[in-house]
């Protein structure tokens, strides 16, 4: 946040908190990090209340922990909170999925579909450009057509720390794209059959996958958590 930055003062801690947020999830503050309040009250020419308020909406949501010895930090990403994570994800996303084949129109889970078996016809950086940009489709997919407003709402709110979790862990890796990427098909060949507790199964397989590939990178690389690319 540019050291200029001024805040409507309406609703100023929620405007707060989305910048801390930020700062967080692109790794400008790195997990296990110490947040100083007085710092960013005073960067932002407010006062400290509403950047405490901010601090308290950010424990709540898991991106930082409070403590009266260590004071505020960035959370850990360690496998525990990682594994919570994706287990509130397997759940959420798999009814998801399931949902959204009864309603997802049947040309864009075919382009969805084409979209992926386009990538896995490429090679090089082609290949890697494509598969950064949809990497994420069929989730999105899970998201926009499950047709359930608390469902979406929920999963809206988790999407910030699986997005934390990708800049900092996933990225790192090897061959993450690749390996994901006979998943998404499968979960879009159900999509288009419109076999909701196929798509459902196929979704666990590969949330539990990512999941396990997350842990073993954890267990051999104890240091990667956080570092820059």
């Amino acid at each position: 946040m540019a050291m200029g930055t001024t805040f409507n003062r309406e609703s100023l801690a929620a405007q707060v908190e989305q910048a801390i947020r930020e700062e967080i999830m692109t790794n400008r503050l790195a997990p296990n990090q110490r947040i100083d309040v007085t710092h960013y009250a005073n960067l932002w020419s407010i006062s400290p209340t509403p950047v405490r308020d901010a601090i308290k909406s950010l424990e709540a949501a898991g991106f930082v922990t409070v403590s009266p010895r260590r004071g505020v930090n960035v959370a850990d990403l360690n496998e525990p909170i990682l594994r919570e994570i994706y287990e509130v994800r397997i759940a959420i996303e798999c009814t998801a999925i399931r949902r959204a084949c009864d309603h997802i129109p049947a040309e864009r889970a075919q382009d969805a579909l084409g979209k992926y078996e386009a990538a896995s016809a490429l090679d090089g950086a082609s290949r890697v450009a494509m598969l950064t940009e949809i990497d994420l489709m069929v989730h999105d997919i899970a998201l926009e057509y499950c047709n359930n407003s608390r469902l979406q709402r929920i999963m809206t709110g988790l999407n910030d720390l699986v997005r934390w979790s990708r800049l900092s862990v996933i990225r790192n890796l090897p061959q993450a794209y690749d390996t994901t990427l006979p998943e998404h098909i499968r979960i879009c060949q159900a999509l288009c059959a419109r076999d909701g507790e196929r798509a459902s199964k196929e979704m666990f397989i590969h949330l539990n996958n990512s999941l396990d590939r997350i842990c073993k990178f954890l267990a051999e690389h104890p240091n990667k958590t956080g570092e820059q690319a």
